[in-house]
């Protein structure tokens, strides 16, 4: 086949790829709103198994070939246009997945959904004990997915953060947060002993849920969240999932007696 004809071949698997994980997403998020609490075994199988085809299908060895004939194709001889870039990006992911055993990301996916939810019952009941060894197992595993990955001799984390920062280290990430430390730390003292006290008391009274929930969609509103094309809902922690074109979820969290929590939330989800 042509370059042109693999490169379509490529995008048509891409895209039925992104569609599996578009409908994990919405389970994940119905999962994390309005999904009843007994409802969590059954939705952790079922997002188990939407990860192992993801993963299954993304890393077949089809995926690869077709990799390796567009890399030696005139298609991405100029390195900054779309198919150089979807190539290269392409390649890059595929190499890091391949070295992932289904089972483990399908346990992982598993563990994770499950510990989601008994981190929700600790956390009302502020029960750290409750949760610490759904903690440990999803630490474990997620190690597990690090030494599969490999490391070349750096910091475990080094394959983990790659995902979130290309190509940064552990100790790029250490040396960022010891400046910032040392710089907060003393504008926090600074704070602390101001003798100048403010007046919290506009955040901190009772503030009815359903208006804030109005001037919170006011708020995003205007600052660009569009509500044909999205929504805000209800969670315990605030996320924003993007299900595909047209269809973006913002969550957040009231507090009768403090404004700033929903507030803020929705800010920094709707941004």
């Amino acid at each position: 086949m042509s370059a042109q004809q693999a490169y379509d071949k490529l995008v048509k698997e891409l895209k039925d790829i992104s569609l599996l994980v578009s409908i994990r997403g919405m389970l994940g998020w119905d999962e994390r709103t309005y999904m009843p609490p007994a409802g969590g075994p059954f939705r952790a199988e079922q997002l188990s198994l939407l990860s192992g085809m993801v993963h299954e299908k993304f890393t077949d060895p089809g995926v690869g070939d077709l990799l390796s004939e567009l890399e030696q194709s005139d298609l991405v001889k100029d390195e900054l246009s779309v198919e150089a870039v979807n190539v290269r990006q392409t390649r890059l992911v595929y190499d890091k997945q391949t070295k992932l055993p289904k089972d483990l990301v399908e346990e992982l996916t598993k563990v994770t959904t499950l510990a989601q939810g008994e981190w929700v019952k600790a956390r009302a009941a502020k029960d750290f004990k409750a949760f610490l060894p759904w903690l440990e197992k999803v630490v474990d595993l997620t190690k597990q997915k690090a030494d599969a990955y490999g490391y070349d001799g750096g910091e475990r984390y080094d394959p983990l953060l790659d995902d979130y920062e290309p190509g940064a280290k552990t100790g790029d990430i250490v040396e960022v947060f010891a400046s910032l430390r040392n710089d907060l730390v003393t504008l926090l003292d600074k704070v602390k002993g101001a003798p100048k006290k403010p007046d919290v008391s506009i955040v901190e009274r009772e503030y009815d849920v359903e208006l804030q929930r109005v001037f919170g969609e006011a708020v995003a509103q205007a600052i660009g969240f569009n509500f044909d094309e999205g929504r805000l809902d209800i969670t315990t922690h605030p996320f924003c999932s993007g299900m595909g074109p047209g269809d973006t979820r913002i969550t957040t969290r009231y507090n009768p007696n403090r404004i700033n929590d929903a507030l803020f939330g929705i800010m920094h989800e709707a941004g």
